[in-house]
This record gives C-alpha cells, sequence and structure tokens, in this order.
C-alpha cells in the first residue's frame, strides 16, 4: 500500500496499524517537497510496526549528501532489520528550481548519489570526487548487518539504465500498465522491480471504473509520463481495477509481467474503505 504524501500525517499511525493487521506486506510512504519527510515517517511506521516492510521515496537525489543520508539510512536498518527500503529520484523539476536545487545534470547526480550511499551501506569506504558527490575515506562506524534496498524511481530509459547497474531495483509510479510492467522489466534487468498500480475496488467493474476513470483522464492529459503513455491501453488495463476477483487478476497479471511488488493507490474516494475491501476481499484470493 502507498500513503500519499498529501494524507494529514497525523493519520499515519492509525494507518500503519490498520495497514499490517490487515495483512499487507509492504507500506510505502512518499515525500513530496513542502509536505512531510519520508525518512521522518518511515522511523515513525517502522515503530509502529512488527512485520510490514517499509519503503521511502521518491528522495530527491539532488538534496541529499551520501554520507548524511546514508546515517539516517544505517539507522533505521540498524534498528528494524530486513524491513526498509529507500527509493531516489531526481526530484520534481519545478520543486528543485523552486528551492535553488536544480543539478546542471540531473541523471549525472542521480547516480553519483546512488552509488555513493548504496556503498556506505555496504560497509564500503569511500573516497571519490565526481561532478556533484566528493567523499574522502567515508565509512560508516555502524553500517546495518541487512543493507536495505537502494532503488530507483523514474520512468525514463536513461534512468532506468542507472537503476540497471548501480542500484537494487527501480520503482514506477501509477499509470504503468502490463506492456509498461514488461518494458521496465526488461529495462532494468534482475534488479527489484515496484510497480504503483491505482486500486478501485466495487462491486462490479463498470462501477469500478467509472469512480476510476476521471483520475486517469487526468492522468492522460497531464503528458508527464511518455514512456508509460505510449504502452497505456484501456483504462482497466491501466489500474488494479472491478469487482474483488478482477482486481486479484490484475495484480497477478503485473507479478507475471515481471513485477515484484505490486504497491496500491486507492484512487476515486474513501481510501481507507478502499484499503478496508481490499483486504477482506482481494488478499484472500492469494490463496
Amino acid at each position: 500500500m502507498l500513503v500519499g504524501a498529501k494524507e494529514p500525517v497525523a493519520q499515519l499511525p492509525g494507518t500503519v496499524r490498520a495497514i499490517e493487521a490487515a495483512g499487507f506486506d509492504e507500506l510505502w510512504l512518499a515525500e513530496d517537497c513542502f509536505l512531510h519527510g519520508g525518512l521522518t515517517a518511515a522511523a515513525t511506521a517502522l515503530a509502529l510496526s512488527e512485520r510490514v516492510t517499509v519503503g521511502t521515496g521518491l528522495l530527491p537525489s539532488a538534496v541529499r549528501n551520501p554520507a548524511i543520508a546514508a546515517m539516517e539510512i544505517a539507522t533505521l536498518a540498524l534498528l528494524h532489520p530486513g524491513r526498509v527500503q529507500i527509493a531516489f529520484g531526481h526530484g520534481v523539476e519545478a520543486w528543485m528550481r523552486q528551492i535553488g536545487a536544480r543539478p546542471p545534470d540531473r541523471l549525472v547526480m542521480l547516480e553519483e548519489v546512488v552509488r555513493a550511499t548504496r556503498a556506505l551501506l555496504h560497509d564500503e569506504t569511500v573516497d571519490t570526487a565526481g561532478r556533484f558527490v566528493t567523499l574522502r575515506d567515508v565509512r560508516l562506524e555502524q553500517p546495518p548487518g541487512t543493507p536495505p534496498e537502494i532503488l530507483i524511481g523514474t520512468t525514463g530509459e536513461r534512468a532506468m539504465g542507472i537503476a540497471a547497474r548501480a542500484a537494487d531495483g527501480l520503482v514506477v509510479p501509477e499509470g504503468t500498465s502490463e506492456p509498461a510492467v514488461r518494458w521496465a522489466r526488461g529495462l532494468l534487468g534482475d534488479g527489484r522491480l515496484v510497480v504503483y498500480s491505482w486500486l478501485r475496488i466495487e462491486d462490479d467493474a463498470a462501477t469500478a471504473q467509472a469512480a476510476l476513470s476521471p483520475v486517469v483522464e487526468r492522468w492522460r492529459a497531464a503528458g508527464n509520463y511518455p514512456g508509460l503513455e505510449a504502452r497505456a491501453g484501456a483504462l482497466e488495463e491501466l489500474a488494479v481495477v472491478g469487482s474483488a476477483q478482477d482486481c486479484a487478476d490484475a495484480v497477478r497479471r503485473r507479478g507475471e509481467a515481471g513485477a515484484d511488488a505490486v504497491v496500491l493507490v486507492p484512487a476515486g474516494g474513501d481510501a481507507a474503505g478502499q484499503v478496508a475491501r481490499f483486504a477482506a476481499e482481494v488478499l484472500p484470493l492469494r490463496g
């Protein structure tokens, strides 16, 4: 499940408890500028749960020094071994310009930050002088025994290439159809592939699609993800949508296409009700 950045952070404790009690395997937390901090929220979610894995993304690489980022991530991983995943991204263009942090080459910065952060978490001594990252004989004094997976969130082919060679995996956003999942898997190779998918569950497919349609139309109109849009089909191919069985089948097809995790993003209203209904009606269908 995904807890959106725009939800009041005061709701997080109750949401975490409900998601773990419902039997979900992973909880992902968004980090968007000027709302709340992803790592702080992750620390809270991990402390309030016992089993669920917590993912955070996307951390903007432009504002994360790898040494400090690795210290923060290592702290979470030491306290909650095997339950932490972190995804880095470029940072939303408008937000990075707004805070004066837009680098001249976002791809180079992303790769340098991810490589250095990941190396530190794997108990390596990092001595590098790149275009954006300079570290002198830096090594964590308390590296995690179980290094958390470091992923990259993107829909661009060049950044997917960075994920394939420098990270542990890839996160792709809502609007990723099954053909797009296969495309991303082909570019990523063997890394972990996390796929965000809109969720709308109703008694019948038509009602669910009608509720989700305005969300998908706004997504198409925005034109922010040409790689996904080029591989987008009908609405029902873009989301986990329909009856309980329809939703179970959609999750299964994404797994068959190459997704290691499907992160559900409730859309169309009543997010808590959608989560509860999926837990009650769809999770048992996993067998």
